[in-house]
């Protein structure tokens, strides 16, 4: 017994390849996005109450936008753990070929079958296209990951509207290769560099506009959150290779964890109170670094944490939730809105969120969870996952070594 407890009181044994509470942040991050979405159609009022307990979802549930760039700082810091290896353990550096496919397969399959339905199902024979212009650039900005850059293929597009996310992942998948090798030689320039780009960009360019709507959310206005995510990438990597398990240091890491999360609490708490469209804006863009580094802190130090802290972010469970969360993303606000367009549950109001209009609240907001969790998981190990096995057999001879966050 007592030796079952010490090991509980000491991190995983993982390795650097996989970090045990990414999956759980990943789950957590698209779903707390996801509920947000779902908030918006049904307004329903996220308190829990048992007794004497009560339970005050509002803040992340109203602010479940600022999410995102917590799955934008999950990727930098996955894409950046290989680069951080060959600067602490002087493993070789990626080759560029690996991982332009890889970083293909993960993300195209998916992407391009949402834009095939959406077009075809929806946009083209319900005629939403008012003038020719409009389809081609919000189609081929779309193809091209350049549709976050129009009118027309952000605010204005008729395919899906989460997918502007992809369009800043793919942008950064493309100089991340450069930038991480820019980090490896110089780490503190490389950070402070991307980190000025960024300031400057969203404080001095994009702050000044009236309407901040088509660029506050662009590539630039992100390059903290990524490098945020190889800075604690590197400390995660510096922790495993350097650190000797100790169960006090376990405790202080998970207690440091709970605190970052706290302050990502927080933050969405200050986010919740501001009113006015540019209002939002901005505390987006405030609040953007302070999030990003408590995310990363979490992340670096939940690989020294305890294991059964561990275990609450790497279950069966949050495995399976992050396994489908890239297409529980694409595809869980159009769902939402096929739902409550097909009366399916059924209302009698003819707005029933503002009615109020319970159990239909309550009722649609778990259908939609259901069925986004369901689609999520049939088009995941039923198109993603076998055409990324066709691709990896086709276009990749090295095989898997180890465990790794994909």
């Amino acid at each position: 017994m007592r030796e079952k407890l010490r090991r509980l009181c000491l991190p995983g044994s993982y390795g650097e390849r996989y970090v045990p509470v990414a999956d759980g942040l990943r789950a957590l991050s698209v779903f707390v996005v996801a509920w947000f979405h779902i908030w918006q159609q049904s307004w329903l009022n996220p308190v829990l109450e048992a007794g004497p307990v009560r339970l005050d979802f509002n803040p992340p549930v109203r602010t479940g936008y600022m999410m995102v760039d917590m799955m934008l700082l999950l990727s930098g810091f996955l894409l950046f753990l290989p680069y951080a290896r060959a600067r602490v353990g002087g493993e070789p550096l990626p080759a560029l070929r690996p991982y332009f496919i890889k970083r293909a397969l993960r993300i195209l399959p998916s992407y391009w079958l949402c834009i095939l339905v959406m077009l075809l199902v929806y946009a083209l024979p319900g005629r939403q296209y008012p003038s020719m212009r409009h389809f081609l650039l919000d189609f081929f900005g779309h193809l091209t990951f350049t549709h976050n850059l129009t009118f027309e293929g952000y605010i204005g597009t008729r395919l899906n509207g989460v997918l502007w996310t992809l369009a800043v992942e793919v942008q950064f998948y493309l100089i991340a290769p450069l930038i991480g090798r820019a980090f490896v030689k110089k780490p503190f320039l490389t950070y402070a560099a991307m980190l000025a780009v960024a300031f400057m960009y969203r404080f001095v360019y994009v702050a000044g506009m009236q309407d901040t709507a088509l660029y506050f959310n662009r590539l630039p206005a992100m390059l903290d959150v990524y490098a945020n995510g190889m800075l604690f990438a590197w400390l995660y990597t510096l922790l495993q290779k350097r650190m000797k398990p100790r169960w006090w240091t376990a405790l202080s890491a998970a207690g440091l964890c709970v605190a970052a999360l706290a302050g990502i609490w927080l933050l969405m708490e200050l986010q919740s109170h501001r009113s006015g469209t540019e209002g939002v804006r901005m505390g987006q863009m405030l609040y953007r670094f302070p999030l990003s580094a408590l995310g990363g802190l979490f992340l670096a130090l939940g690989g020294q944490a305890p294991l059964w802290f561990q275990w609450l972010w790497n279950n069966r469970i949050m495995r399976f939730l992050s396994a489908i969360s890239y297409n529980a993303y694409i595809w869980h606000s159009h769902l939402a809105l096929r739902l409550r367009a097909w009366h399916i549950p059924s209302y009698t109001s003819e707005m029933p969120q503002s009615a109020g209009e319970m159990p239909w609240q309550l009722h649609y907001t778990l259908l939609c969870f259901a069925v986004a969790v369901a689609a999520a998981a049939l088009l995941t190990f039923c198109w993603e996952r076998p055409l990324n096995r066709l691709g990896a057999n086709l276009f990749l001879k090295e095989g898997r070594h180890g465990r790794k966050n994909q």
